[in-house]
């Protein structure tokens, strides 16, 4: 009968023992998960952050550069379109080189113009050639020694006609020699853009002048080819 009272007592005594047991148990389990917590969470020197923050940081350099690429042609592409449109030369001759052109320029328009007006001061022989004798220079070679008219015969004769508002017998005189003529005509025009502006003509131009000096050798020559066989 008198070991039930210290029974009682020691009841409570181990009873705040499994409580202090179960409290660190708890406290632990708590220091546990904060710790498996922080190693979950990647810490600043990891090499895995370092190597995407350092793409982070090329990837918007490259977009800042790719802007100002674009930003830059595409302002360059304006001023270009705008230079065009305004009828102004991409490409800018130097000072002296455009005096050197222009002066090559007049040169050229004058040269056909001045024999423009040399064959409109002629009287076109009856014959068809030899017109070019007024001027005391001497017949036709060719013709002096073989007896036949060489492809450039009658082409002074054509010249007078054409100068003189001819054109008709300027044509049945030498075709070659009046094709030639208008396209002495159109170099003059161009050659004074030239000396205007200061620059050469297009390339689709010069191509064309090409063309048309080539076909008028063609015409010349089969000319040349049908009088001899008349």
């Amino acid at each position: 009968m008198e070991r039930k009272p210290a029974d009682k007592d020691a009841r409570p005594e181990q009873r705040q023992k499994d409580q202090k047991t179960l409290q660190k148990e708890d406290s632990e389990d708590d220091s546990d998960v904060e710790i498996a917590q922080t190693s979950k969470v990647t810490p600043l020197s990891d090499p895995e952050t370092s190597i995407s923050g350092t793409i982070a940081v090329t990837l918007s350099t490259a977009g800042d550069s790719t802007g100002d690429t674009a930003g830059d042609s595409t302002s360059n592409t304006a001023g270009d379109s705008t230079s065009n449109e305004a009828g102004k030369p991409i490409q800018k001759h130097p000072v002296s080189q455009q005096a050197v052109l222009r002066v090559t320029a007049l040169l050229t328009a004058l040269t056909p113009l001045t024999l423009l007006i040399i064959a409109g001061n002629l009287t076109p022989a009856k014959q068809g050639l030899g017109t070019h004798q007024q001027l005391g220079l001497p017949p036709c070679s060719m013709l002096y020694l073989f007896g036949i008219r060489c492809p450039a015969c009658g082409m002074t004769t054509s010249w007078s006609y054409f100068a003189k508002g001819n054109w008709i017998a300027s044509i049945n005189t030498n075709p070659g020699g009046f094709l030639l003529a208008l396209l002495c005509i159109a170099i003059i025009v161009i050659s004074v853009q030239v000396v205007r502006h200061g620059r050469l003509p297009s390339h689709r131009i010069q191509k064309g002048f090409t063309i048309a000096g080539v076909g008028i050798l063609i015409v010349t020559l089969l000319d040349w080819v049908a009088r001899l066989q008349s």
